[in-house]
This record gives C-alpha cells, sequence and structure tokens, in this order.
C-alpha cells in the first residue's frame, strides 16, 4: 500500500495557502506522526486527503490510482478516520458501533449479514473488547472507546489509518495503550499517520516523522535524524533541549532548566 501526495495546494480564502506543495510518500508499515504548530496544517492535510476538502492544485494518489476521483465508498475501502476520543452524540452498543465501519462492504439499504458479523467480532477480539459488545459506548472509558473507534476502522477494511491526535484527552496509561495499539497494526502492514502536539510521543513512537510550518514541509526523517536540540528549537521558536535517556527520548524546555 502506498499514499503519495504531489503538490498538494489548499487555502480557504483564495489568498494564503494552508498547504503550499507538499509532496509526500507513505508506505504500509510505516508509523508516520504529523507535528506542526497550531495552524500549520496538519488537520487541513487530513481533510485533503480524504477528500473532505476540495484541493485547489495536486493530487491524492493510492497504489497509482487516482484517490480524490473515487467515490466515497470506495474511498472508504482505502482509507479510514480515527477523529479524538470524544462521548458519543447516540447511545450504541460496542457491536453496533463497529458494525458501522462495514457499511461499505454492504449493498444500499442492507442490513448487516453474517460476513459483517464476523468483521466486527474479529475487529472487537483483536482489540480485547469482545467482552464489551453488548456494553454501550457511553459506558466506557476514554481509553475503551478510542479503541473502539480504532476497532471501527480495522472493520472498515482500509489499510491506511489517520489518527486526529489520538492521545489528547486519555490518561497516561491509556495514552501509552493507544500509541501500543498503533504500533501493533503498523507491524501488520498498515500505514498510520498520526497528527499530535506531544512531540516525546512523535520522538518516541514514530518511525518517521513530517514536520508541517506554514502549510510547507519542514523537515521528514527519523527520530535519530529530527532530535536535535538547535532544529528543535528553531522549529518551534523556543529554546529546547533534548536528551536521550537510554534509547527514550526527553524533552525539556530550557526555561524550566
Amino acid at each position: 500500500m502506498k499514499l503519495e501526495t504531489n503538490g498538494l495546494m489548499f487555502s480557504y480564502d483564495g489568498r494564503r495557502n494552508v498547504l503550499d506543495d507538499i509532496s509526500l510518500s507513505f508506505h504500509e508499515g510505516e508509523f508516520v506522526v504529523l507535528l506542526g504548530r497550531n495552524g500549520a496544517g496538519k488537520t487541513t492535510l487530513f481533510r485533503n486527503l480524504l477528500g473532505l476538502l476540495k484541493a485547489d492544485g495536486g493530487s491524492v494518489y493510492v497504489d497509482g490510482r487516482d484517490f480524490l476521483s473515487m467515490s466515497a465508498r470506495e474511498r472508504a475501502g482505502y482509507m479510514a478516520y480515527i477523529p479524538q476520543e470524544s462521548h458519543p452524540g447516540f447511545s450504541y452498543s460496542v457491536l453496533t458501533s463497529v458494525l458501522m465501519g462495514t457499511t461499505s462492504s454492504m449493498s444500499m439499504l442492507a442490513s448487516p449479514g453474517r460476513r459483517q458479523l464476523e468483521t466486527a467480532y474479529e475487529a472487537l477480539e483483536r482489540f480485547g473488547l469482545a467482552p464489551f459488545a453488548n456494553r454501550m459506548v457511553d459506558s466506557l472509558s476514554g481509553g475503551e472507546r478510542q479503541l473502539v473507534l480504532c476497532a471501527r476502522a480495522i472493520a472498515q477494511g482500509s489499510r491506511i489509518l489517520l489518527f486526529d491526535e489520538p492521545t489528547s484527552s486519555l490518561d497516561w496509561a491509556n495514552q501509552i495503550r493507544t500509541l501500543d495499539t498503533i504500533r501493533s497494526l503498523t507491524r501488520e502492514g498498515y500505514l498510520a499517520i498520526v497528527s499530535t502536539h506531544n512531540l516525546e510521543q512523535a520522538l518516541n513512537w514514530a518511525t518517521r516523522l513530517v514536520l508541517l510550518k506554514n502549510g510547507k514541509v519542514h523537515a521528514d526523517g527519523t527520530s535519530g535524524e529530527l532530535a536535535c536540540s538547535c532544529f528543535l528549537s528553531s522549529f518551534y521558536d523556543m529554546d529546547i533541549r533534548v536528551e536521550n535517556l537510554s534509547g527514550h527520548y526527553v524533552c525539556i524546555p530550557e526555561e524550566t532548566v
């Protein structure tokens, strides 16, 4: 599975480019983290990849096919979006919520059949959620709800997973659990692209970092290549000291030292 953007351009007002000539290539098995300050273009890039916003220029290809020319149903078979953890607006069971991910494999107005149920239960099993199948989603903890969203994406059949700040509202233990889950998926061949503001998580979990600044790709590389105090201080416009403690990166704002 290969995802490519070529010269992607987007502006909300026709004057300032929020995305400015974004050309990137992603491959299966990668755990990619998008880093950038507020307004850098991370969410806008996701929305353009998903086809929710119409790019002003450029293209998006999946395995050599023009992704944005596909129907919404066909795109769902390739790419899934996992939003930030939030309280559901309606009360569904865990099983029903995950079954919703299988609709792209069904004909219009059809009800879930045996194949969809098997797919949903397999997704629940892989995330340890089978015991919660009949629980209501709004009765779960934040970390459990995040795993339900992951299970629904897997049930959708997509191999490209876009995670929008998946740990932002979770406690520390559930942050680690969610990051480990994403890493395990990439080791099975999924492509995960994650937006976050947590620099330490990015340096310690990602196989690759893409730094966006003013709508442009500022840097693209591994943690080892980008974990430089001078470079990151320049990127965030503040003094940051990066230390490698037995293989774990720690970032310290110099003002607190």
